[in-house]
């Protein structure tokens, strides 16, 4: 790192405030998974686009190998759908991003 040791306080604390809150992720999280009133077709309101298919909050269309979510605030998340793991990449409106991806997949027992 090149910089000075009284830089380095400010760059932690600048680091923290970027943080993505863990609340901000489980929204996210919780809409692809229960996908609220989803819908073949667009109600007045939804998202604009070629999408397969629209829930409250967002839209979604099907791409080989996974799913792409646009939600309504702009945030766009890819969901793997052809691996047996959870892969899950969220990229939120302002360029943070986080990934959630499953170490392993030797569990055979379902839900774990």
């Amino acid at each position: 790192m090149n910089e000075r040791p009284d830089e380095q306080p400010k760059l932690f604390l600048d680091r923290w405030k970027s943080r993505i809150s863990e609340e901000a992720v489980a929204r996210i999280l919780g809409l692809i998974a229960t996908m609220p009133n989803k819908r073949d077709t667009p109600l007045a309101g939804d998202l604009e686009g070629p999408y397969d298919f629209w829930f409250d909050g967002g839209a979604c269309r099907t791409i080989t190998g996974w799913n792409e979510f646009r939600f309504q605030d702009g945030t766009l998340a890819q969901v793997g759908s052809c691996n047996p793991i959870l892969s899950v990449d969220i990229r939120f409106p302002d360029g943070r991003h986080v990934r959630v991806q499953q170490e392993g997949g030797d569990k055979t027992s379902a839900g774990h």
